[in-house]
């Protein structure tokens, strides 16, 4: 690919009869303060009018469509064809603050082009008005990888993981393979699953301020599929067992997997009255469980990095210059 074509950040959006929502969408990364990117639809056989509104948004946006494979075939599908240097994720329901992509840029230049960063997603009711967070200080923490983490990712009010949230070097993601063949019934832990299969590149950023996605919550929400998510970790085990995830850390990713197993089990099958299924999460990856109890013990005993603290000292230049801190404890 002749490097005139390359662009800082290829938008991957996937949508399923998104109509009602896909619009904000767009426009959230349309209007986006920083300009260096292509946004890439990909309509995964939607059934209403989501086709129609994306056709109304080009040139500017580029449209794929499929048939109802589900959204990792779509994100598959929408990199093979990206441009840019990083893929980004976007659900057709959720948006972005103006300055995200200007957040992503800074850090990745200020860290030397990291493998893996890791954004910062809000939560927030459906139909619920969402103010525009301040887009200063940066606060970020940077590990050797994602598996080596002290602390959660990914969501400002819960410990998650969530696709919105990955930004990764397309070089990296062909290199692991990129996600699954899903189908729609079985694509749950998608953004679990990729970190895995990412999980001992180096360095990992993660970005803790400020905000930069905006995650709606209703009732049609994946995340919303207890027992869908339950046989994902399961099938997650099964995968680790397989030798299917790279690299040398195996306590790394037994930790990863048995903390959320076990928390999974714990915190929402048993009290969703799914005993059963909870009884099967808990023997089905008991070793990984002693590994992550283990691994919760010794991380009291270690040192916790303070946050880095790049703060803008120029809002009009294209390349500002960065005050780089650390953030008091």
């Amino acid at each position: 690919m002749s490097t005139e074509n390359i662009v800082r950040f290829s938008i991957l959006m996937p949508v399923f009869n998104e109509g009602r929502h896909l619009r904000k969408a767009i426009d959230s990364v349309l209007q986006q303060t920083f300009t260096d990117f292509e946004l890439i639809v990909i309509d995964d056989g939607s059934t209403d009018s989501s086709v129609e509104l994306i056709r109304s948004c080009q040139p500017r946006v580029k449209l794929l469509q499929q048939c109802h494979k589900g959204a990792e075939v779509a994100r598959n599908n929408g990199a093979a064809i990206a441009k840019g240097e990083y893929l980004v994720f976007l659900d057709g329901d959720d948006f972005f603050f103006p300055f995200a992509l200007a957040t992503l840029d800074r850090v990745i230049r200020h860290f030397d082009s990291p493998p893996l960063v890791l954004a910062t997603v809000l939560f927030f009711d459906d139909e619920q008005d969402v103010p525009v967070p301040s887009p200063n200080p940066i606060e970020v923490f940077k590990y050797k990888n994602y598996l080596s983490r002290s602390r959660p990712a990914g969501s400002a009010t819960r410990a998650a993981n969530l696709t919105d949230s990955i930004v990764v070097k397309r070089s990296v993601f062909v290199d692991v393979g990129g996600m699954r063949n899903s189908s729609p019934e079985t694509f749950y832990n998608e953004d679990s699953h990729l970190l895995l299969k990412l999980g001992t590149y180096s360095p990992c950023v993660i970005i803790n301020q400020p905000v930069t996605t905006a995650y709606r919550k209703h009732a049609t929400n994946s995340t919303g599929n207890i027992v869908a998510i339950a046989h994902a970790w399961l099938c997650i085990a099964r995968a680790e067992r397989r030798g299917e995830y790279q690299g040398r850390d195996k306590w790394g990713r037994y930790a990863l997997i048995g903390g959320r197993t076990l928390q999974w089990a714990v915190r929402y099958c048993w009290p969703g009255r799914q005993r059963k299924l909870a009884i099967e999460l808990l023997f089905g990856t008991l070793p990984m469980i002693a590994v992550a109890l283990v691994n919760k013990l010794l991380r009291t005993f270690r040192r916790t990095d303070p946050p880095i603290l790049l703060q803008q000292v120029n809002e009009t230049d294209d390349a500002p210059n960065l005050i780089l801190s650390k953030a008091k404890t």
